[in-house]
């Protein structure tokens, strides 16, 4: 599996998608640190661990004051309320490391070398995976970069500020690993890129949307929404607020699809027969 691995990030290293990715992906930050200090948003710290030399601050999830404009500290919350764009950009990576391998057609030569089926699924389940946490790490690092160029850093940061935003983070990776594991249980099934694109993007919107027409037709139904991925994605930057029940179902939402989909598509996979 190693092997396969190496071979998979060569090609990826060779290849411009990647790098086509990441440089929309930076121009999307620019314009999130942008439009952060058009309205000057707000900064994540941890409740009752305010300083008491930050009275701009308040507890949880809150904004700056007025004027204060976009800092590398203040830039961290608008990052993670916006990790529903940050989903999109998972996409190009299941299409580049999994569909490639049936749009290029060298599905056939790596189990002609005797790769076991399941061996080459993880394999790219992996690779997308790390993937995944890279362009993450870079989308919180040139953020807070950039904000701190345009504004200064902001700091010192609160107390707690730095370990609330890695458990908001880590959080989040999980529904973000789901969101490949779906990903990839469609290359391997479909094994069309322009299917994988399109089923991607329903799974991403289309329960978001039904569920909010529904709730919106009847308010006893607003309980779907605590059901919805994307929801539960973005409720996830408000970690600090959020009661124990409401973390562990998101978690348990994105676990339960990362696993469903995993083991659905090696199992299809193992049957399904390469043309």
């Amino acid at each position: 599996m190693l092997n396969l691995i190496r071979a998979d990030i060569y090609r990826v290293i060779r290849g411009k998608a990647l790098y086509i990715t990441f440089a929309v992906l930076l121009a999307v930050i620019l314009l999130n640190v942008a439009a952060t200090h058009a309205v000057q948003t707000g900064v994540i710290v941890i409740p009752d661990m305010v300083a008491e030399d930050t009275p701009h601050v308040s507890v949880g999830i809150t904004a700056v004051t007025e004027g204060d404009g976009v800092t590398g500290i203040s830039i961290a919350n608008p990052l993670t309320v916006s990790m529903e764009n940050y989903v999109f950009f998972l996409l190009p990576i299941i299409i580049v490391v999994a569909g490639a391998i049936f749009s290029h057609g060298t599905v056939k030569n790596d189990l002609a070398w005797g790769v076991s089926r399941t061996k080459l699924y993880f394999s790219k389940l992996i690779l997308a995976s790390v993937l995944c946490v890279i362009m993450l790490i870079f989308y919180y690092v040139s953020g807070m970069l950039i904000a701190t160029i345009w504004g200064g850093f902001g700091g010192p940061a609160p107390d707690g500020f730095w370990i609330g935003l890695l458990q908001i983070i880590a959080a989040q990776l999980v529904l973000l690993f789901s969101y490949i594991a779906f990903g990839v249980f469609l290359a391997f099934t479909t094994k069309r890129t322009a299917a994988v694109n399109g089923a991607y993007i329903a799974f991403v919107f289309v329960p978001l949307f039904l569920f909010m027409i529904l709730s919106t037709i009847n308010s006893n139904l607003n309980w779907l929404l605590d059901f919805e991925m994307l929801s539960n994605l973005m409720n996830l930057a408000r970690l600090p607020y959020l009661e124990t029940r409401e973390i562990l179902r998101a978690l348990g939402i994105g676990t339960f699809v990362l696993v469903a989909s995993t083991a659905g598509g090696v199992a299809l996979f193992r049957r399904a027969e390469i043309k």
